[in-house]
């Protein structure tokens, strides 16, 4: 899609109004806020990870909803938004340095996602590596029980993405919010109760 054709659709686009009316830094938090209507994690998380933070939509919600959450939020660009209780790190997920963080989190968020080439397949081949990273990293950093949910944009590598997944919780299943855009290939991975 090209740049132009992306502002206008932004400028018509519902969520997009929505979040600038509400104070949402990204139409994006309408997403986990179906999420968490749904499955419940935030209420009861108490430290999460997020990859892929800025601009810190999913950040606000977290926090509204679960005023005591500590969260360690990482991306490559900047946060938007400044709390106690974030502590961002500007930095590559891959390279972040996770041994100095007491490595404990009960829930990792992930709305991470390479700038896209508009061809779906390589898109989604991109996306798909970078979350076969981030499951390598869960055993380092997640707890027993705990739940990881992910952004995917449909394609050949989701089904052996579910397979290891389901080695790894008990529970992993699949959930559109409605306000996904219904021409997208996003669809979330919802993963509870992690086996360690």
């Amino acid at each position: 899609m090209k740049s132009k054709d992306w502002l206008n659709r932004n400028k018509r686009d519902f969520y997009v109004k929505k979040a600038k009316k509400q104070g949402y830094l990204s139409r994006a938090a309408y997403k986990l806020i179906e999420i968490e209507n749904k499955f419940h994690f935030l209420a009861n998380s108490k430290k999460i990870l997020e990859l892929g933070a800025a601009p810190g939509g999913w950040s606000q919600v977290a926090l509204e909803i679960n005023p005591k959450i500590e969260i360690t939020a990482i991306d490559i660009l900047d946060l938007k938004i400044n709390h106690p209780q974030i502590n961002f790190y500007k930095d590559d997920f891959l390279s972040f340095d996770y041994s100095k963080k007491e490595n404990y989190y009960d829930l990792i968020l992930s709305d991470i996602a390479p700038n896209t080439t508009g061809h779906q397949s390589t898109d989604h081949l991109r996306i798909a590596t970078m979350l076969f990273d981030i499951i390598e990293l869960l055993e380092k950093v997640l707890v027993t029980d705990g739940s990881f949910i992910t952004k995917i944009w449909k394609g050949s590598e989701e089904k052996e993405m579910i397979k290891i997944l389901k080695k790894k919780f008990k529970l992993v299943s699949y959930f559109k919010p409605d306000s996904s855009r219904k021409d997208s290939a996003e669809i979330f991975i919802i993963a509870r109760e992690f086996i360690k």
